[in-house]
């Protein structure tokens, strides 16, 4: 599976104005750890890091080119500043080919529209999935296409492709609901409950 390549460069400086002067030089400070492995200060560059991060967020797997040498790893955290955006700081998690990694992956589903209508919406009651695989063998995200699905007859994760790759361990039950066909008035009265919940949790 093709993943984004990361130039990162190891940087032994800590403190204030060696973040400032790494910023000035192109980079992006980070920091890498691991299972087993000491946690080592980087600077990514930021060119390449602003390009993967229009397609790639929080858990997707990449690759950190440190010389000439590339080792998995995973976008844990990104720290972006308040107001602007940019990033500030990432967090990575270097991987190893040959140890199991527990991820959350995101799940999106495709093709709504074409079973959606005035009167019934898809309603996605899970939004990603844990899994446990190698490295080489974890997606960037579970992508589900609904345009099959019927009224009254929902979405199990037994049911995705995922479950049955034999390169995944999939950790739900498989008869966990994935997403259902449901009335647009029950999703509205849904979301004003919850709103209504919410502003009362504000008051108290």
């Amino acid at each position: 599976m093709e993943r984004p390549i990361l130039n990162v460069v190891e940087r032994k400086e800590a403190g204030k104005n060696p973040l400032k002067n790494i910023r000035n030089e192109g980079f992006v400070p980070g920091v890498i750890y691991g299972h087993n492995k000491e946690n080592r200060n980087v600077g990514i560059n930021k060119r390449e890091l602003d390009r993967v991060l229009t397609k790639y967020g929080v858990g997707s797997s990449v690759e950190l080119k440190v010389g000439d040498t590339l080792r998995p790893a995973i976008i844990k955290d990104i720290h972006r500043h308040i107001t602007k955006q940019h990033v500030l700081h990432m967090d990575l998690q270097e991987l190893d080919y040959n140890e199991k990694i527990r991820v959350k992956i995101p799940l999106y589903l495709l093709n709504k529209q074409v079973v959606e209508s005035s009167v019934s919406v898809v309603q996605q009651q899970i939004a990603e999935l844990e899994i446990q695989a190698f490295p080489q063998y974890l997606p960037q995200s579970i992508d589900v296409d609904v345009s099959n699905m019927k009224f009254g007859e929902p979405l199990k994760i037994s049911e995705l492709a995922v479950y049955q790759d034999e390169n995944i361990q999939v950790l739900h039950d498989g008869e966990e609901i994935v997403a259902l066909i449901t009335t647009a008035s029950k999703v509205e009265a849904a979301a004003a409950t919850e709103t209504t919940e919410d502003k009362l949790r504000k008051l108290y």
